[in-house]
């Protein structure tokens, strides 16, 4: 079957990710208490907004860009919420569940989720039109060929110095969201290039699952800086590389 014009196929793809964000968004709105909906609805988004990076010449930008600021805003309550629910699951792997650190965690994830759900219930009432094609495409259409492997340039230029003897947590940090918008990309693409890019997509996720369990330690260490009483940092650092085998990063 011969695949669509690369227009029409970024339409298609970026209806599809809007329409998934749209079903979560809905279901977040109405169980902003679930971690999972929580998260979910911010994979959704992520992917989301990563078709607007790939087919940014071939979509109407006017839209695009309304909607991305408001996704932006979403995601921040978004990862309020989830930076709280992260730190008082490690700390429960800790066996801290009795910490004066977890009654001030739940305190600012209540207040976070709060601010969360008056977000969603606002963006619910919008209307998500269906996103059009750019007024000219054609001669920029040539451009997404050329997208895939810059982004793997730049994904295996962004692992070298992450691993690199003495690199920092933000080389590490920058690594994982290469490799987060590289396996997004490799998603969308999977329709022209079959199971080689799903292999591809399914090993990135491996390596998202370590580095997102990293990352929960340092987010939960810089969450509970300021509590004299909160545990140290080696307990915190101890539950998550325990977790990494069996993380649940699921985006």
């Amino acid at each position: 079957m011969k695949p669509p014009p690369i227009s029409k196929y970024a339409r298609r793809e970026t209806r599809t990710c809007l329409r998934h964000f749209k079903t979560n968004l809905r279901h977040a709105a109405k169980h902003s208490d679930d971690p999972d909906a929580i998260h979910d609805l911010r994979v959704s988004i992520r992917r989301l907004t990563q078709c607007f990076r790939i087919f940014r010449d071939l979509l109407d930008p006017t839209p695009v860009k309304k909607l991305r600021r408001r996704l932006h805003k979403i995601m921040e309550h978004c990862g309020d919420v989830r930076n709280c629910d992260i730190a008082l699951e490690l700390l429960e792997e800790c066996g801290l569940t009795a910490s004066p650190s977890v009654a001030k965690l739940k305190t600012a994830r209540a207040d976070a989720a709060w601010k969360l759900h008056r977000s969603l219930k606002k963006e619910r009432r919008r209307h998500h039109r269906a996103l059009s094609a750019a007024a000219h495409p054609p001669h920029r259409a040539w451009q997404i060929a050329t997208r895939l492997p810059a982004l793997a340039a730049d994904f295996f230029q962004t692992g070298g110095a992450a691993v690199a003897p003495g690199s920092s947590y933000q080389t590490l940090h920058r690594f994982r969201l290469r490799s987060k918008r590289f396996r997004y990309t490799l998603e969308r693409f999977e329709r022209f290039y079959g199971s080689e890019m799903a292999r591809g997509a399914k090993a990135l996720k491996g390596l998202q699952d370590r580095l997102g369990a990293i990352n929960d330690c340092v987010t939960t260490i810089d969450l509970l800086r300021d509590d004299p009483r909160a545990p140290a940092g080696g307990r915190i650092k101890a539950a998550s590389t325990a977790s990494s085998g069996t993380a649940t990063h699921r985006g």
